[in-house]
């Protein structure tokens, strides 16, 4: 974003050179009409699908910093390349509300489908069902205790634990750096590990970690007697608007 110029030149050069569509993210500049002639930039040097992420390079913390769908709305009205948005989507109901609001043709999430792999599945963690959600011990407990008293009623109830282990499974067939697989581990169990801080803490103790040793960390997880379930988000007609449309 310091040198357009040289951006620009690199993704003329790639969508010459390359037999497959380019595509390109970005940042919102400060400015408006700085973001909107980006895109335009890109756009006519050749970029073939464009990600914008609501927020500027220097608002990193996307918990208290709300990205802004408005200048993703106008990146959307004036090019005529396809449009990801990205920022602020937690939950599925997030993705119908951006879809909307921004008039992008996909959306993007990062941190938060670290948490929630199930997210776009249209699961969201229990700790996210609770209002003011702490990170203390204590509050977190009693809410899984509500948890427990209602998991009957839900339909397909599934738990971080479960897709942990499927994560595991893709990771013996498909072999990525340790430190990916710690940091998944601890996005993952993170409530659970507030409730637990023994297995986090021997967790990371592992100098060199092991999938029977995370198996058996998790199954140990599983044995205790909270249990932390995805519940399905809420039904809603919003979450059918597209195809109303």
């Amino acid at each position: 974003m310091d040198n357009l110029p040289l951006v620009e030149s690199l993704v003329k050069n790639l969508a010459s050179n390359l037999s497959v569509p380019v595509s390109c993210k970005i940042r919102m500049f400060p400015s408006l009409e700085d973001t909107i002639a980006y895109a335009k930039m890109l756009e006519a040097a050749g970029c073939s699908l464009l990600a914008v992420h609501g927020r500027t390079r220097d608002q990193k913390d996307g918990k208290s910093i709300r990205a802004d769908w408005a200048v993703i709305n106008a990146v959307k009205k004036a090019v005529r390349i396809p449009v990801l948005a990205n920022g602020n989507i937690r939950y599925l109901e997030d993705v119908y509300d951006c879809l909307r609001e921004t008039g992008a043709d996909g959306v993007l999430s990062a941190e938060s489908i670290l948490e929630n792999p199930a997210l776009f599945a249209g699961y969201q963690l229990m700790a996210d069902w609770a209002d003011n959600a702490s990170s203390q011990a204590e509050v977190v407990l009693e809410k899984y205790e509500r948890v427990k008293r209602t998991e009957l009623e839900l339909k397909n109830p599934f738990n971080p634990a479960t897709l942990l282990l499927e994560y595991f499974d893709l990771c013996e067939k498909y072999p990525v750096p340790w430190r990916m697989v710690r940091g998944h581990v601890h996005r993952m169990l993170g409530d659970w590990f507030r409730i637990y801080p023994d297995l986090r803490e021997e967790l990371n103790k592992q100098s060199k970690l092991t999938l029977e040793w995370l198996r058996d960390m998790v199954h140990q997880l599983m044995e205790r007697d909270i249990k932390l379930v995805l519940r399905p988000s809420t039904p809603c007609e919003k979450l059918r608007y597209k195809a109303s449309s």
